[in-house]
């Protein structure tokens, strides 16, 4: 961009997640604010190269002074691109402190929230473990070869992935290998094993949202698995990922989290985050990334709820988990509403923005 004359172009096909990742928030911003993004073209939902697993979209920045629209553009079934609509930067740039953009015409406020606590000061998140050989290690081995179906002496962890979790349940657990000479020793990431010691919330990583709970802190994940522990039941731990996660990411110091943490019950947040307006509150922070990485759900404001008002959610979810647990497949759908019910009006919600969550 800096080596274009005056008026020069960049354009190339780059990862969707431009658009919304932490990563890129800097690069956001020097584009909208001291270039012209005439046109960006939104290619999510289309497989463009054929081993990528990640959506892509082709910016068109002119070396100018910046503009104060973007047009939108689609490619249709034939392959052929085209404007879909103008966005005008107001509307683009829909969290001014991620700079997130919005590329499309739903209306997105990710403000709406902005004097809440977010789930990061409530939880400390952490994604699972990479099972395969760490590069370093003499003998190579795969996830494969540490997962069984059944448990015995060396697969003696219970084991999820993210495509295991469903909202409020866990549809298949499967057998970890652990504590032997290559689990956890030799694993490219093996974590911390407190992660898995302690109660936790268990997020799926693709799609839409769904939450499910360790109550039992029995459950290993992989890195698909987002996981949520209260920073109280981590009071004492200390490594590097924790020291760097509180640098990188928090508001507040760990002593103010670990107190803050002990005002909620890890069940009030399970219902909020599977609540239909949490799915909500993650579009706004992702965009329109199918991803759903650490830093969206850590992200999300949580509303703050006395104990009695915890309470009447803690009823309907216990309702919920005892059900699920004696058959994955009930319809639990009328305390689901329930809680949603709830939950808007923790939020503060208009009938007006009630009735626009609900068609959404």
């Amino acid at each position: 961009m800096s080596l274009n004359n005056q008026n020069g172009i960049t354009t190339m096909i780059v990862p969707f997640p431009l658009t919304n990742q932490l990563y890129a928030k800097i690069l956001r911003k020097i584009i909208v604010e001291d270039s012209n993004m005439f046109e960006l073209t939104d290619l999510s939902g289309t497989k463009i190269f054929e081993n990528a697993t990640v959506s892509n979209c082709i910016p068109f920045i002119k070396k100018s002074a910046s503009g104060k629209t973007t047009w939108i553009s689609n490619i249709k079934e034939d392959g052929t691109i085209c404007r879909t609509f103008e966005q005008a930067h107001s509307a683009l740039i829909q969290d001014e402190k991620t700079f997130v953009w919005n590329v499309t015409q739903e209306k997105r406020e990710a403000n709406r929230h902005v004097g809440m606590n977010v789930l990061g000061d409530y939880c400390y998140i952490s994604i699972g473990m990479v099972l395969n050989a760490d590069e370093n290690a003499a003998e190579k081995f795969m996830k494969a070869d540490l997962i069984s179906k059944t448990k015995d002496v060396v697969h003696c962890k219970q084991y999820i992935e993210g495509k295991d979790l469903e909202k409020w349940a866990v549809k298949r657990i499967r057998y970890l290998e652990w504590g032997t000479e290559r689990s956890p020793a030799k694993l490219r990431r093996p974590t911390f094993e407190e992660l898995y010691m302690n109660r936790k919330l268990l997020i799926n990583s693709l799609g839409n949202l769904k939450c499910s709970i360790d109550l039992n802190a029995e459950f290993y994940c992989e890195q698909q698995v987002r996981m949520a522990l209260l920073w109280k039941d981590l009071r004492g731990v200390e490594n590097n990922s924790i020291t760097t996660s509180i640098k990188k990411f928090s508001a507040l110091d760990r002593a103010e989290m670990e107190t803050l943490s002990e005002s909620v019950d890890l069940r009030y947040l399970l219902a909020v985050m599977n609540s239909r307006y949490a799915s909500i509150l993650l579009m706004n922070n992702r965009g329109g990334d199918y991803h759903i990485t650490p830093e969206h759900i850590r992200n999300i404001p949580i509303p703050i709820a006395t104990k009695d008002q915890q309470q009447k959610i803690i009823t309907l979810v216990d309702k919920i988990l005892t059900a699920k647990k004696a058959n994955p497949n009930v319809n639990t759908t009328d305390w689901e509403k329930k809680i949603d019910m709830l939950v808007y009006k923790l939020y503060d919600l208009t009938d007006e923005e009630i009735a626009i969550a609900e068609e959404i």
